[in-house]
């Protein structure tokens, strides 16, 4: 954690000299302390985008990676393996799983990042700023800080126990070495400090903006999907309400054919409410994003046999699955994972696009939290269905046979998989809402809630003395 810390305050300082240019296209060149880094528009701008390169999480060979956004959660949920012999988040063992430590420190250097940049803009006279400009970039620093908070609170956190006193680690000063002691949160207050920042990042937001930054839409929709992970009395209703607004007044509409957002648009498309910009050149590096290792496209990262059998009958299976790897020995009945880029195709900035947000989540929710406040079944059906028709599919059988909740619950988690399986925890997050019965019978592998989250790294109770407990299930 010492290192982890030396990490972080050293992105801070460096984060303040990023390119003036609203582009993420180059690492910092120097550093200076942020005290006084922020002075006007122009320095506060520059250190919003160095927040934004963390939330990217450009490394150190300037290529955007987030791998661990799109892999972690596709092995959780059973879509998606590692070809070269099965990771331990494949059959949920959380407590030896790689990925644990590094959704934490990426979490706390881009949070840190964030409150560096509104700890300086909040510091700065308003008028040094043109109209609202002000309230705006403290609003997409808000929503990064929001962001992090809740990435903590779903692989750390139990967040789907609202009385849990096993919340995140709360963070709302830059972390200097004299306020690292502190205490976990409790779960209701998780969840209230973030849509705290997310109230502000929607009435203060950018209605519009390139969208690989974030606008009063994101903000929305990345409220929905804390909304619907609370799911308390009046959460679904907002939920519901929210994605009218977006769906009724936003700038936003469902690509007409969804191959065409991963294989031809990226981030052209109007579908993308927040997506991940790649890296200049990004595309001639052999472990890029899209899993597209060199020659062509990878073996390492894989779809599996259960993301193949939901996709049987279903156009994407096209072209969302390849032919099987050839490396069946040490991973069986995993196949290419071809959504981001042909069997065979050629790398590019496009197969190099992540996204954060799309509006098919946002329909998605919306249906979900329709069936779950006892409304109106068809109008969830018809939700779900316009998200399958814009994929290709004609028959929608399974979604009007579906006659009650639980059916219907299910029914929208396999479109959220065929739809969404690799870009941001969506899959995993809708499985685990799912009744534990069910968890259960769909990942065998679930014995225990507690293989819902990952245990804190022991490292932070060695530096944090006052973080409290561990998660229950596991050891410090």
């Amino acid at each position: 954690m010492k290192r982890l810390l030396t990490y972080i305050l050293l992105f801070t300082l460096v984060a303040a000299q990023f390119s003036c240019d609203k582009q993420l296209s180059a690492p910092p060149a120097n550093a200076r302390v942020e005290g006084t880094a922020i002075t006007n528009q122009q320095t506060a701008q520059i250190a919003l985008n160095g927040a934004y390169y963390r939330f990217a999480n450009v490394n150190n060979n300037n290529v955007t990676d987030w791998a661990s956004h799109q892999v972690t959660s596709g092995m959780l949920s059973g879509m998606m393996g590692y070809g070269f012999g099965a990771m331990q988040e494949e059959s949920n063992d959380m407590a030896n799983g790689g990925y644990g430590s590094l959704l934490w420190s990426q979490s706390y250097l881009l949070l840190n990042a964030a409150n560096g940049v509104i700890q300086g803009i909040n510091a700065v006279a308003d008028n040094a700023f043109i109209g609202n400009k002000k309230n705006e970039l403290l609003s997409e620093s808000r929503f990064l800080r929001a962001y992090a908070h809740f990435r903590l609170l779903i692989y750390f956190g139990e967040w789907y126990k609202p009385n849990s006193a096993y919340g995140t680690l709360l963070r709302d000063q830059l972390s200097t070495l004299g306020n690292i002691p502190k205490a976990r949160s409790n779960v209701a207050d998780s969840y209230k400090f973030i849509l705290e920042d997310l109230d502000f990042a929607i009435a203060n937001g950018p209605a519009s903006n390139s969208n690989y930054y974030a606008t009063k839409w994101a903000a929305m929709a990345l409220r929905m999907r804390v909304l619907i992970c609370r799911g308390q009395t009046n959460d679904y209703a907002e939920v519901i309400n929210l994605g009218n607004t977006i769906l009724q007044q936003g700038p936003y509409e469902l690509e007409s054919n969804l191959k065409d957002l991963f294989y031809v648009k990226g981030l052209n498309s109007k579908e993308v409410i927040l997506g991940v910009k790649p890296q200049p050149n990004q595309e001639a590096f052999y472990y890029i994003l899209s899993r597209a290792y060199y020659p062509a496209q990878s073996s390492l990262y894989v779809a599996k046999k259960a993301f193949k059998d939901l996709l049987q009958n279903d156009p994407r299976s096209s072209w969302m699955i390849g032919p099987a790897t050839p490396y069946q020995a040490y991973s069986p009945n995993t196949y290419y994972f071809t959504k981001y880029i042909a069997y065979g195709g050629a790398t590019s900035q496009l197969t190099e696009t992540s996204y954060a947000i799309r509006l098919t989540e946002v329909y998605l929710l919306q249906a979900e939290a329709i069936i779950r406040s006892g409304g109106d079944l068809a109008t969830a059906k018809d939700l779900i269905k316009t998200v399958m028709g814009k994929a290709g599919v004609t028959d929608f059988s399974a979604v009007d046979n579906a006659t009650t909740v639980d059916q219907l619950l299910l029914q929208n988690y396999y479109e959220v998989c065929r739809n969404l399986t690799g870009e941001d925890a969506i899959e995993w997050l809708t499985l685990l809402r799912l009744p534990f019965d069910t968890v259960k019978q769909l990942k065998p592998t679930i014995i225990n809630q507690f293989q819902y989250i990952y245990p804190v790294p022991l490292t932070e109770f060695e530096s944090n003395p006052a973080f409290g407990d561990q998660n229950p299930g596991y050891s410090k």
